[in-house]
């Protein structure tokens, strides 16, 4: 239950400040989308180069001081921001000139790369490596509960700051409430790493060559085989931080889940989800901030649904085709989507917003089905190096998505960016299919009497 607190207030945070930094740079810099467009493009661009050392840093560092750092730096980089924008917000009235605004917009830059860093360490240490150790390898459960956690966050988030943003004090609010959730997760996330002893060990591997199936099953007693087993795989762990590079590029590519994970990765060049430029241009488009909170709660409350279906389908057809199913379904929701954005078509508005909140169904049974395979596909020792090469990729295309909307910065011209958005969901589809194909030997079921 605390690893669920825990994460609740992880997720609560990141998903408050995200909706809040868009909102309030729209209010800044309320032209276009070039801004907010840059801020997207460099904090992701971060990411992109340093999520796979952040996933090697996983593999390396003690479990404990590594999450705890992550939440210091996280609330610290949230802090900072905060202060940032109140000054931004209050000098906007006596006029800020233009250095003024892009100093306070380089600070608020910074501190949000250095943010995003922290959060995909701290996903990866605990979605991927304390969820396997804590749930001895059967992870569903777990990642269905998290998943619904995230989508909870994400759906009420919104609506929350819709209301906070009338008050010009807003920024102060989220900064105190990040020096309170701060206090609580650093004692949490410890009270977790205490409960379960097997966090203590360097890593907690599925399938252990050096011993014996009974053993490996067997809980974490203390026979001298065991302790004398980890003393060794200790050791070896200290001559691997001095020799290990950690998991190479084309390791990753060669390994079964790319494919999967690769299709993953396309579904973030997308700017047809409630995503930062999407608000951004639903703002310039004249729609006010509760509006958009809660279409975009709209769209969590179906994500969350996603959590529910997730294991009647993977329990009826399994988790591979669940996946498949679901890019399909994403594929086809957002059909209506792009056609909205055809000027004589009538309900422009409900097909654009109906196609995009049903697509998470989609879009979330995906994400969770891929995390449960790489989890089942891919050596524990080496969860920490694949999942920061996917985070470099889905950072990658996410950071595509703002080139997009730097090149075509005017609201006029939104459109085509979300053509290519769904050509890369159709792709994704189609790279995922080819994955199946090759898992299962068909797609269909022919039952011939």
């Amino acid at each position: 239950m605390r690893i669920y607190i825990s994460h609740f207030l992880t997720s609560w945070t990141d998903r408050v400040f995200e909706f809040l930094a868009y909102i309030l740079l729209a209010k800044i810099f309320h032209e276009s989308l070039l801004l907010p467009s840059i801020y997207g493009f460099i904090t992701t661009l971060s990411a992109v180069f340093l999520s796979s050392h952040v996933g090697y840093w996983v593999d390396q560092f003690p479990r404990l001081p590594f999450v705890r750092y992550t939440l210091l730096v996280q609330k610290a980089a949230i802090i900072f921001c905060c202060i940032t924008f109140y000054i931004l917000l209050r000098r906007q009235q006596h006029l800020l000139d233009n250095v003024e605004q892009m100093t306070g917009f380089c600070v608020i830059v910074s501190c949000s790369c250095i943010l995003k860093l922290a959060f995909i360490g701290n996903s990866i240490a605990v979605e991927k490596d304390w969820v396997m150790v804590i749930s001895g390898g059967d992870t569903e459960n777990m990642i269905t509960i998290m998943r619904r956690i995230d989508l909870f966050c994400k759906t009420v988030a919104p609506v929350s700051i819709g209301f906070l943003t009338l008050t010009p004090s807003a920024p102060v609010i989220i900064a105190i409430w990040n020096v309170i959730s701060f206090i609580i997760e650093y004692q949490l996330i410890y009270r977790v790493y205490q409960d379960c002893p097997a966090l203590d060990e360097e890593y907690t591997p599925l399938i252990d060559h050096d011993v014996s199936p009974a053993t490996t099953s067997a809980s974490s007693s203390t026979s001298p085989s065991i302790t004398q087993h980890r003393q060794q795989r200790r050791r070896q762990k200290k001559k691997q931080n001095n020799t290990s590079d950690g998991v190479s590029l084309m390791e990753y590519i060669q390994h079964d889940i790319f494919l999967p994970s690769f299709a993953l990765s396309l579904l973030y060049l997308t700017v047809l989800s409630f995503g930062g430029i999407m608000v951004t241009y639903l703002k310039l488009e004249g729609y006010d901030d509760i509006t958009l909170g809660v279409l975009r709660a709209v769209a969590g409350f179906m994500g969350i649904g996603a959590t529910y279906i997730l294991p009647i389908l993977s329990q009826r057809i399994g988790m591979i085709r669940t996946g498949l199913w679901a890019l399909w379904f994403e594929c086809i929701c957002l059909i209506p989507v792009i056609l909205s954005f055809v000027k004589t078509i009538p309900y422009g508005s409900i097909l654009l917003f109906g196609g995009m909140s049903l697509s998470r169904i989609g879009l979330w049974l995906y994400d969770m089905a891929e995390t449960i395979l790489l989890q089942q596909f891919v050596e524990v020792d080496k969860i920490g190096g694949i999942s920061g090469w996917q985070h470099s990729l889905c950072n990658f295309f996410d950071l595509s998505q703002y080139i997009l909307t730097m090149i075509f910065s005017d609201p006029s011209q939104f459109f085509i960016p979300a053509f290519i958005s769904f050509c890369s969901v159709l792709l994704a589809t189609v790279i995922y299919t080819s994955f199946v194909k090759k898992q299962r030997g068909h797609l269909i079921h022919l039952h011939i009497d």
